[in-house]
């Protein structure tokens, strides 16, 4: 990878993590369009937007309320799309998934523990007769630390993925027709968890479970004739 791209997908590791809470909030954290994105400037973006919708749908039900401690997708799809498009194939497909889903919970961590110090960081700066450049250093300290902690995701989730052994990959032993129907059914079932959720009663119910019969009959048939 030459250096372009890895500044590349390094800025775009760090927007997505100021993204979440701290600057914007314009959804660029979100794994479909993060993930997206990273296939974009590495040459595939069909390959980033399938991989972004199964992990969109894989966190779609996180909702980030009160003390709720959840995985953070978004940094986390950069290097999984990356694996996804570099090593290619049903095994590459299938290594940016399983990282994908690994590397939001280990960011999930690290926003825990940013906030942690962030706490002792407020603490000392709300004090009575704080000078104001003191509360201005303290936000922009918050800040870097929010920028290095999406570089590192991205970085070391990147280097981790390329850490497995080829091997491995090439030891998948779905084909990748087939490992499209895979990732389908574990997105169907937080899907399903979601919708269950939601006060939906008679007639609507049924429509989500004829329009899911009809999507599910079209994978299928895309599958036989493809």
């Amino acid at each position: 990878m030459d250096p372009l791209t890895w500044g590349l997908l390094l800025a775009l590791g760090v927007w997505a993590a100021l993204d979440g809470v701290s600057v914007g909030q314009v959804m660029v954290s979100r794994p479909l369009v993060t993930a997206t994105l990273t296939g974009l400037i590495l040459g595939d973006p069909g390959t980033g937007l399938l991989l972004g919708v199964f992990l969109e749908v894989v966190h779609l039900g996180g909702i980030p309320a009160g003390a709720a401690r959840l995985p953070e997708p978004g940094p986390a799809a950069i290097p999984a799309t990356t694996a996804a498009v570099l090593l290619g194939g049903a095994g590459g497909l299938a290594l940016g998934a399983a990282a994908g889903m690994l590397l939001a919970v280990l960011g999930g961590w690290t926003v825990v523990w940013q906030r942690r110090w962030q706490g002792r960081l407020v603490a000392s700066v709300t004090v009575e007769g704080t000078p104001a450049e003191a509360v201005s250093r303290a936000l922009l300290m918050a800040l870097t630390l929010d920028v290095l902690r999406g570089a590192i995701l991205v970085g070391g989730g990147t280097l981790l993925v390329a850490s497995v052994p080829l091997a491995w990959v090439h030891a998948w032993p779905i084909p990748l027709r087939d490992t499209y129907g895979v990732l389908f059914v574990l997105a169907a079932l937080p899907a399903g968890s979601l919708l269950n959720g939601l006060p939906l009663k008679g007639e609507r119910r049924w429509s989500l479970v004829a329009a899911g019969l009809a999507v599910g009959a079209g994978v299928a048939l895309w599958g036989i004739l493809t």
